[in-house]
C-alpha cells in the first residue's frame, strides 16, 4: 500500500513537472515572438528613417539567433535594406535561397542582374530574366541588360542588330545609345561619340552614361578626360561597387597603385562586396601595403566569401598556403575564375625557390584575356627558362605596344625580348638573371613593389649589376618602406649617377637639405638626362632659400635646362622672384600654348587687368589640358559673371 502511494506521488509530480514545462515552453515561446516583434518594428523603423544601416544591423543579428525561422516579413525587409545600401553580394545569397521573394522587388533585380552580368554568370541571369520577361516597369533597362548577355557570349552582331530594333522616348533610350556608342567605337569612332553624345544629353547625370564616356575616351587616350568622367560615375553613386572597380581599374591600369588601392579600400565595411574587398585585400599584398581591418566572417557574403576569409587570415609574410586552402569551398572555382589565386600562388613558388613549378603555372595560365600584366608573365617566362635551361619563349605579341600599363615600359622588358629573339645578353644582364634578385627585378620592373620588395633578399647588390636595378630597388624602398630605409639601401650599393641624384631626393625629403644640395651641385652640370634634373632640382632649392641670382647662376651653367621649356619657366620664375613682372610676361608669352604653367600665369594677368575675353580663351584652354581640375570651371564661371557685370 506503502508503494502504491509513492508511486502516485511520483506520477503526480511528473505530470506537474511536463505540465510546467509546457506552461514554460509557451511563455517563453510568446516571449520571443513579442521580442522578434519588436526587433521587426524597430529594424523597419530604421529603414523609414533613411537609416537602412541600423536596420541592417538588427536583421544581422537576428540572422545569427534565429537560424531556422525566414519569415516573409522578415525576407522582404532585409530586400528593402540591402537594396537601398546596394549590397549586391547578399541579395544574390537571398535570390539563391529563395527566389520568390524577390517577384515582387524588380530594382533589387535589377541590381543583381547587373552584377551578373558583371561576373559573366549567365545561367543566374537568365533565371532571374525570365521571371520579369512579362510584367517589367523597366522594359529600357531590361533592353540594355539582354544586349549586354549578347556582349558576353561574344555574340557582337546580335547585340547590334537588336540595339537598331527599337528605340526608346526620353532619357530611357540613354542606355541603347551608351552601347551602340560602344560597340561601334573601334570602327567608327565619329559615329561612337554622335551616340555617346545623344545619350549625355539625354541624361547627363546618369551614372552609366558617364562610365561609358570613360571608356570611349580612355580607349582614344584621352586620359585625364577619361578619368573626370569615371570620378563623376562613382560620385554619382558611391555605394555602388561596380562603379568603384571601373574607377580603381582605370587607376590601375594607368600605373597609379596608390589611388587605385585608395579607391578599393576607402570605407570598407560589412556592406562592401565581396570582390571589392578581394581586390583590395590582393593588390595590398603585392602593390602597396595598406591597413585593412579584417571583416567579421559573419558579415561577409556572396560568392567569394571562402577566398576572402583566406586571404584576409594569411600571415604577411606569405602569399599563399595551401594547406589552409584546402579547407574551404568551391577550390577549382576560384583557381579557374580568380586571377588573384594565379599570382598568389606564382608568387609563393617563387618565395620558396620551387622554380619549376612556377614555370608549370606560368604554362598554364587561363587568364591572358585579361591578364593584369602581359610585361611580367612574358619576363618570368624567360628569365625562368634561361635559369632552367629551357629556350627562351618568343611571343608573337609585340608586348612594348600590348602593355596593359599605360606608363613607360621599363627596360629590363626591352631587354628579355631582345634576348628572345637574337639569343644575346649582357653580361650585366647574365648575372641578374643568374641571382637571387631576378624575380624582386621582374615584380619591380612591372611596378608591383610590394611583391618585389618581399622577393628582395640581398642587402648589398653585386657591383656587376646593371645600375637599374640598384635605383629601382631603393625607390621601392621608398614608397613601401620609407626615406630612411631607401636611405640605408642605397648608402650600401655601388655609387652611380642615377642613385646619387635618388639620394639627393631622399635627403630633401628627409629634411637633410645641406647633403641633398653637396650631392646635387656635383651633378647638376653633367652633360645629360641626370645632369638637367639635378639642374633643376638645385635651382628650385635656390629659389626656395630666395636666392634667385644662385638659380640664374645654375640655370645659366646647364645648357640642356636653359634651352629647354622647363628651364624657360624656371627663367620665368626668377624674373618674378627679382621684381621684373614685365619680363617674365614675355618669356611665358614665348612659350604660347604648350607651357600649362605659361598659360596659367597669362590667364591670371588677363583676369587681374580685366581683359575677359584673353582670361576666357586662356582659361578653356587649359581646361583642355586639365579637365580634372574643378576649380577652372568656377574660374571661367566667375568671368563670364564679370564679363556680364561690366
Amino acid at each position: 500500500m506503502k508503494l502504491r502511494l509513492t508511486f502516485r506521488k511520483f506520477l503526480i509530480a511528473c505530470i506537474v513537472i511536463i505540465c510546467g514545462g509546457i506552461l514554460l515552453y509557451g511563455l517563453r515561446s510568446q516571449i520571443l515572438k513579442i521580442q522578434d516583434q519588436q526587433s521587426y518594428t524597430t529594424a523597419k523603423n530604421y529603414f523609414a528613417a533613411q537609416r537602412p544601416d541600423k536596420a541592417l544591423e538588427i536583421i544581422r543579428t537576428r540572422d545569427r539567433t534565429i537560424t531556422n525561422d525566414r519569415s516573409a516579413d522578415w525576407i522582404e525587409l532585409e530586400i528593402d535594406t540591402l537594396e537601398k545600401l546596394g549590397n549586391v553580394d547578399r541579395l544574390r545569397y537571398l535570390f539563391d535561397q529563395n527566389p520568390s521573394a524577390f517577384s515582387s522587388r524588380e530594382t533589387a533585380s535589377l541590381l543583381m542582374a547587373r552584377a551578373m552580368l558583371r561576373t559573366d554568370n549567365q545561367a543566374a541571369y537568365r533565371k532571374l530574366r525570365n521571371m520579369w520577361k512579362l510584367r517589367t516597369q523597366n522594359p529600357a533597362v531590361w533592353f540594355a541588360f539582354d544586349v549586354d548577355a549578347l556582349i558576353v557570349e561574344g555574340k557582337v552582331d546580335e547585340a547590334l542588330k537588336m540595339l537598331n530594333s527599337q528605340s526608346f522616348l526620353g532619357q530611357a533610350d540613354a542606355g541603347r545609345l551608351m552601347r551602340l556608342a560602344l560597340l561601334t567605337s573601334k570602327n567608327d569612332l565619329r559615329g561612337a561619340w554622335n551616340y555617346m553624345d545623344r545619350a549625355y544629353y539625354l541624361a547627363p547625370k546618369n551614372p552609366d552614361v558617364r562610365s561609358f564616356r570613360a571608356q570611349i575616351l580612355e580607349g582614344i587616350g584621352k586620359i585625364s578626360m577619361a578619368r573626370v568622367e569615371y570620378v563623376a560615375a562613382h560620385l554619382a553613386e558611391p555605394d555602388n561597387p561596380l562603379f568603384r572597380d571601373q574607377l580603381a581599374e582605370f587607376y590601375r591600369r594607368n600605373g597609379n597603385m596608390g589611388l587605385a588601392l585608395q579607391t578599393w579600400s576607402n570605407n570598407l565595411n560589412e556592406r562592401s562586396a565581396d570582390f571589392i574587398r578581394l581586390k583590395a585585400l590582393f593588390w595590398s599584398r603585392v602593390a602597396y601595403p595598406i591597413k585593412i581591418n579584417n571583416a567579421n566572417s559573419s558579415d561577409i557574403s556572396g560568392t567569394l566569401r571562402p577566398l576572402v576569409i583566406y586571404l584576409q587570415e594569411m600571415p604577411g609574410d606569405r602569399f599563399w598556403d595551401n594547406a589552409a586552402f584546402q579547407d574551404i569551398s568551391d577550390q577549382q572555382s576560384f583557381l579557374d575564375t580568380r586571377q588573384e589565386t594565379y599570382w598568389l600562388r606564382l608568387l609563393q613558388y617563387l618565395k620558396e625557390g620551387q622554380e619549376k613549378k612556377a614555370y608549370d603555372l606560368l604554362q598554364s595560365h587561363p587568364f591572358q584575356a585579361n591578364n593584369w600584366s602581359p610585361d611580367i608573365q612574358s619576363a618570368l617566362e624567360k628569365v625562368l627558362a634561361y635559369r632552367l635551361g629551357y629556350n627562351l619563349p618568343v611571343l608573337d605579341v609585340d608586348l612594348s605596344t600590348a602593355n596593359t600599363i599605360n606608363r613607360e615600359r621599363h627596360q629590363l622588358f626591352d631587354q628579355l625580348d631582345q634576348i628572345a629573339k637574337n639569343g644575346a645578353v649582357t653580361p650585366e644582364l647574365a648575372n641578374l638573371m643568374h641571382s637571387k634578385e631576378a624575380f624582386a627585378a621582374v615584380f619591380m620592373a612591372g611596378g608591383w613593389v610590394e611583391a618585389a620588395l618581399q622577393l628582395h633578399q640581398l642587402a648589398v647588390l653585386p657591383d656587376n649589376f646593371p645600375d637599374w636595378v640598384a635605383y629601382g630597388l631603393t625607390e621601392s624602398l621608398r614608397f613601401n618602406r620609407g626615406n630612411k630605409a631607401a636611405l640605408t639601401f642605397a648608402g650600401k650599393q655601388k655609387k652611380s649617377s642615377f642613385l646619387e641624384l635618388l639620394t639627393a631626393e631622399l635627403l630633401i625629403a628627409d629634411g637633410n637639405n645641406a647633403a641633398a644640395l653637396a650631392k646635387l651641385e656635383g651633378l647638376a652640370y653633367l652633360d645629360s638626362d641626370i645632369g638637367f634634373r639635378a639642374a633643376w632640382l638645385l635651382t628650385l632649392a635656390r629659389m626656395d632659400q630666395r636666392n634667385p641670382k644662385g638659380a640664374r647662376d645654375v640655370l645659366n651653367r646647364q645648357p640642356r635646362l636653359r634651352n629647354s621649356m622647363t628651364g624657360k619657366e624656371m627663367e620665368a620664375r626668377i624674373a618674378l622672384s627679382e621684381g621684373e613682372p614685365q619680363k617674365a610676361s614675355q618669356i611665358y608669352a614665348s612659350l604660347g600654348l604648350e607651357s600649362t604653367e605659361a598659360i596659367a600665369y597669362l590667364a591670371n594677368k588677363a583676369y587681374r587687368e580685366k581683359d575677359w575675353k584673353t582670361a576666357k580663351k586662356l582659361t578653356e584652354e587649359l581646361m583642355r589640358k586639365l579637365p580634372d581640375r574643378m576649380e577652372l570651371r568656377q574660374n571661367l564661371k566667375a568671368i563670364a559673371e564679370a564679363q556680364g557685370a561690366k
